[in-house]
């Protein structure tokens, strides 16, 4: 995965974070992956591939979601963004040509084209200074992914209220060739810092929101990621996968859970074995320093067994951890 991490070895990571939480941060997420998807039958054919209900978004709307196999496993996650002409993704890193890939052989007689989006970037502005950040640029409506056209600062983007960053977030999509000259700008304002990745993930960690990609991925269900609720319809019809996504939720539930791990300390390498009375009920996914707790923290989806807040847990490689309820702050 290809991230922007200068931010975070040229200034102090405690100062970044303290604008996360304090202020307000700017990061350049061009290190996302993003598609569109263009044509007539662009609602209804993504619908018919994810787990959120894409069929039903106006113009303006957004929603998270998964991308899931016929085994009702996830191939990513995504947020779409319904503009009035066409369907925008935001991806995880390294995704785009996967995702593409796998819309693009359903593609019979449908309207659609599925391609690169690179020519538009998001900067996200995390915090609770971002609104004041904006200056007096219309906002979206509440909700998160929901987005307006506006003009921030003499440029017009289009604004997008933003979730699972763990703090409010408004990320401005913007021209790739103007989005550097945008950014200066908004560094400008009065407190706002430029963010790196470091210190996202310090902050993605604290309020328990897992990545695809380093906590769960293409071997985990929807369930077992911690986002059913917000990522999953079960009143949308049929889609990809949805036999055994609705199987699950419907007779039972799934074996393992995400969960936050506290490390005795130095946080171990990722895909570590986690161990419960001898047995492994997971391995260490991602791993930071917390700075709201002054430890070493982490995610990890484990087996139910061991699921409980307060086990202890053995690391494979030495050491220890405490299972933790999400969010840690």
């Amino acid at each position: 995965m290809t991230t922007t991490t200068s931010a975070s070895t040229t200034t102090d990571l405690a100062g970044q974070y303290r604008a996360l939480r304090e202020g307000c941060g700017l990061a350049d997420r061009s290190w996302m992956d993003r598609v569109e998807i263009v044509g007539a039958d662009r609602l209804r054919f993504l619908n018919a591939y994810v787990t959120c209900d894409v069929k039903a978004l106006a113009p303006g709307d957004g929603a998270y979601g998964f991308l899931t196999n016929p085994q009702g496993r996830i191939l990513s996650d995504l947020v779409a963004m319904a503009h009035a002409d066409r369907l925008w993704l935001l991806l995880p890193p390294d995704q785009e040509e996967a995702v593409a890939k796998h819309l693009q052989k359903y593609i019979l007689a449908d309207r659609v084209e599925v391609r690169p989006l690179g020519d538009m970037q998001p900067v996200t502005l995390i915090g609770p200074g971002a609104a004041a950040a904006l200056g007096d640029a219309e906002l979206p409506p509440p909700g998160d992914w929901r987005h307006v056209r506006s003009k921030v600062h003499g440029t017009e983007v289009a604004l997008q209220r933003s979730g699972r960053l763990g703090a409010e977030a408004y990320t401005l999509w913007v021209s790739a060739s103007i989005a550097g000259l945008l950014a200066e700008r908004l560094l400008e304002e009065p407190g706002v810092t430029r963010v790196g990745f470091e210190a996202l993930e310090v902050l993605r960690t604290e309020a328990g929101i897992p990545s695809f990609g380093r906590d769960f991925g293409p071997e985990n269900f929807p369930q077992e990621t911690g986002a059913e609720e917000a990522a999953v319809s079960y009143t949308k019809g049929c889609y990809l996968g949805q036999e055994v996504v609705a199987r699950i939720h419907y007779r039972g539930g799934v074996q393992k859970s995400l969960r936050g791990l506290v490390f005795d300390g130095a946080p171990p390498a990722p895909g570590t074995p986690l161990l419960h009375d001898g047995r492994e009920a997971g391995k260490t996914a991602t791993a930071v320093h917390s700075i709201a707790l002054g430890a070493p923290i982490g995610l990890a989806i484990l087996h139910r067994r061991a699921a409980e807040p307060g086990t202890r847990l053995e690391i494979a490689e030495g050491g220890g951890a405490e299972v933790r309820e999400l969010p840690f702050t």
